[in-house]
């Protein structure tokens, strides 16, 4: 049986803290980042509880506030629709109806929906089904993920998720809960896109492992199959690098970690040793190759401002060039950091060159191979864009 973790011991922010996919999420400017699944828009909640939502199409930024939006700990727009954003917040979890016509800088409290159940909060991950039609909601006070209709009562896992997707919910589930003390407790993990292969980490360890699946046909259909054992594909153990600024210690356990939509970059939030001097969170990226074989090799470093340290990151779900990745820094800052490159996909003119061994910032220096143009880095409003706000460290 389950048994639920901390639910006794720690306030609700502070088991907020603990499942936040932020690093520092009680300190940090941004407490949690969402790109919209189809447009160049994204929404970010703020310290203060507010949310701001921006769009590359209009001046306008949307400033969301509730009173029962509090301690807001990750948001989730609505697939297939261009303005339902889901909130998790300490009490419920709130879902907006923006108006993407509108000019408002203040929507109205009315346009969003209350979704509340005993027992159930707080609420800490959300997420919605590929067709938007179900809204699933973590807490980390319950063992049971609760799936709604968007108008609805709450649902039942059966009725919406097939066993893969169950083998994702109950792997998120095991950083709510461990059975026993026998099962190591997990850190984080994803999918690559295909949902073959699953990426994760256990806390304690510097390494990430990977667990591959496959599916049935004909009469086992809709069955899952795959490897018994996970294998472990890459050591995060704390290495020390000699660069301009002078020796930097990278490595440590994995905090978070995402894969681009084209399953050919992996960034990774390693968290480091504060206690030691010199030794810092970092984002570390990797190409990745899903198919005739797994491959996972080390592409480089992404470091921030001086004093900055990495908070959250996502890809964009869309970006038709390669890839891009986004970046929020303690300092508050986001930066939008694209990876050129043709995808194994599609047929190429020539072989890819491998990259040369470069340090310098994006914007001044652009990496030779997959990695080329500018870094554009935004802050809250009134922040001035900076113009070297992310360095990458590459090795050959």
């Amino acid at each position: 049986q389950l048994s639920v973790l901390l639910s006794l011991q720690l306030t609700s922010e502070d088991m907020i803290a603990a499942f936040s996919q932020a690093v520092d999420w009680a300190g940090c400017t941004i407490r949690a980042f969402a790109w919209h699944p189809h447009t160049n828009k994204f929404a970010v909640a703020l310290l203060d509880d507010s949310i701001r939502v921006y769009n590359s199409n209009s001046a306008t930024v949307p400033s969301l506030k509730h009173r029962l939006q509090r301690n807001v700990a990750a948001m989730a727009w609505k697939p297939l629709c261009a303005s339902i954003l889901a909130v998790a917040c300490q009490s419920c979890v709130l879902v907006w109806h923006l108006d993407p016509t509108s000019l408002s800088t203040r929507p109205s409290s009315g346009c969003a929906q209350v979704l509340s159940c005993p027992g159930h909060s707080p609420v800490t991950s959300l997420a919605w089904a590929p067709s938007g039609e179900r809204l699933l909601s973590a807490s980390p006070v319950d063992t049971a993920m609760l799936v709604r209709t968007l108008w609805g009562h709450p649902g039942t896992l059966g009725d919406l998720w097939s066993e893969k997707s169950l083998l994702s919910l109950l792997f998120c589930s095991l950083r709510h809960a461990r059975q026993g003390g026998t099962v190591p407790e997990a850190g984080t993990g994803c999918w690559s896109p295909d949902g073959s292969r699953l990426l994760f980490t256990v806390l304690g360890e510097s390494v990430i492992y990977s667990l591959s699946f496959s599916e049935y046909r004909g009469e086992m259909q809709g069955q899952v199959g795959g490897s018994k054992t996970a294998s472990i594909v890459a050591d995060l153990s704390e290495t020390t690098f000699e660069t301009l600024y002078g020796e930097e210690r990278i490595g440590g356990e994995v905090h978070s970690m995402v894969w681009d939509p084209t399953g050919e970059r992996l960034a990774v939030i390693i968290r480091g040793h504060p206690e030691c001097a010199g030794s810092q969170p970092a984002v570390a990226v990797f190409r990745t190759r899903n198919s005739p074989v797994f491959e996972l090799l080390p592409c480089g470093f992404v470091r921030g401002e001086r004093g900055a340290q990495p908070q959250l990151i996502s890809f964009h779900p869309c970006f038709p060039q390669g890839a891009l990745l986004t970046v929020c820094w303690s300092s508050g800052r986001i930066s939008h950091i694209p990876f050129f490159f043709v995808s194994a996909l599609e047929p190429r003119g020539s072989p890819r060159r491998s990259p040369a061994p470069v340090l310098g910032s994006v914007r001044e220096q652009p990496a030779p191979g997959d990695l080329r143009g500018h870094a554009v880095t935004a802050g809250p409003p009134g922040v001035p864009p900076s113009p070297a706000g992310s360095h990458l460290w590459w090795w050959s």
